[in-house]
């Protein structure tokens, strides 16, 4: 997963350290976020969402065709396959 999160931060002229503390969490873990080596919980990502005045679909990119498995995810059955 990407983020856009050090732009945002950037907006607001904000810090790691000063992010990491309005949400609750070590600067070290929006280090990760931003380098894309940690998947937030969806709580976590809601609030640094709330704190960067943005919604979770501008700050996370998810990959459509990945889980984080590497695996590829499942697609919807065709309509006209036999089951």
């Amino acid at each position: 997963m990407k983020t856009r999160i050090k732009e945002f931060r950037a907006r607001y002229d904000l810090t790691q350290e000063e992010l990491a503390k309005l949400v609750g969490v070590r600067r070290e873990t929006i280090l990760f976020l931003e380098k894309g080596k940690y998947n937030p919980s969806l709580k976590l990502a809601h609030n640094i969402a709330k704190a960067l005045h943005a919604t979770i679909d501008e700050l996370f990119i998810f990959d459509d065709t990945e889980d984080g498995s590497g695996n590829p995810q499942l697609k919807p059955r065709d309509q006209d396959s036999a089951y």
